[in-house]
């Protein structure tokens, strides 16, 4: 069985991922595993004159509430629409994304859902972000859910690659995925030099392993020669009806330089963003 682990702190981001993750579920026939971790700061212990237990035991009740409260909306949605998706919890304390990655290791996902905050609680480099954290340190595929969504139910899933190492299983993986969410995928490879031939390599590549998929129109790949990679993948996007934006992010010299695209792509896109590993 398909699952997907859906971090939640209870915010109004996470409340409106929630809503737009329960038809992806039903789709991919996946369980949904909602996990909240308890973290308090020195601060609030503090302040509550050492007595850690009680404020522990007051916010844990608290916090399973609200995750039987997303349990039942859960049963409530696939009742309305006549399906089925099953649904855990996972309550644990500590540090908040070290406990994600736990679950995650443990459930072992399809991807690990977040609510993204607007822009300018997500700073430009990750700084204390733990969706920034999560893109760094997770193994797992992470699918954000931007504050505000532009509706393209539709439209097609866009890969924008610069064609690195590990894009290949990335695009092979996507497939999968886009066929099981009956979408279409637009393999968009930007380049910041036309001699480097790396366009070449992509057309040979997808025409070897995916010439059905080209055949019958479910991927087709658009080459662009642009300096500003992020700004080529946003204005794309603007001019074209995409419901999914997917992203890798390479762990190699020049990290820095691939997490800075990501955040770019997270915080100004008003569609949601799947980033692979690899």
């Amino acid at each position: 069985m398909n699952t997907i682990l859906f971090a939640t702190d209870f915010s109004e981001a996470s409340e409106h991922a929630f809503r737009q993750v329960l038809p992806v579920a039903d789709q991919l026939r996946a369980k949904i595993y909602f996990v909240h971790v308890e973290h308090v700061p020195a601060t609030d212990i503090q302040a509550s004159g050492g007595m850690l237990e009680q404020v522990m035991q007051h916010r844990r009740q608290a916090a399973m509430e609200g995750l039987n409260k997303m349990k039942w909306e859960t049963a409530e949605f696939a009742f309305n629409n006549n399906t089925h998706i099953e649904s855990d919890h996972i309550l644990t304390t500590g540090m908040i994304v070290e406990e994600i990655i736990h679950a995650a290791d443990s459930i072992q996902p399809q991807f690990v859902v977040l609510g993204v905050p607007s822009h300018h609680h997500f700073p430009a480099l990750f700084g204390g972000s733990v969706a920034g954290t999560l893109i760094r340190k997770c193994s797992w595929p992470l699918l954000l859910f931007p504050p505000v969504i532009t509706r393209y139910p539709a439209g097609d899933i866009l890969f924008a690659s610069g064609w690195d190492a590990g894009d290949e299983e990335i695009l092979s993986r996507l497939m999968t995925l886009a066929a099981q969410l009956r979408k279409k995928v637009q393999l968009l490879h930007i380049s910041q030099a036309r001699e480097n031939g790396s366009e070449q390599q992509v057309e040979a590549y997808i025409r070897k392993h995916f010439s059905k998929e080209l055949e019958s129109g479910h991927l087709r790949s658009v080459v662009l020669y642009e300096d500003d990679i992020t700004g080529a993948v946003l204005s794309y996007m603007e001019a074209n009806e995409i419901s999914l934006l997917v992203a890798g992010h390479h762990k190699h010299m020049i990290e820095a330089f691939h997490r800075q695209i990501a955040v770019k792509l997270s915080d100004h896109s008003h569609t949601p963003v799947l980033i692979y590993q690899s």
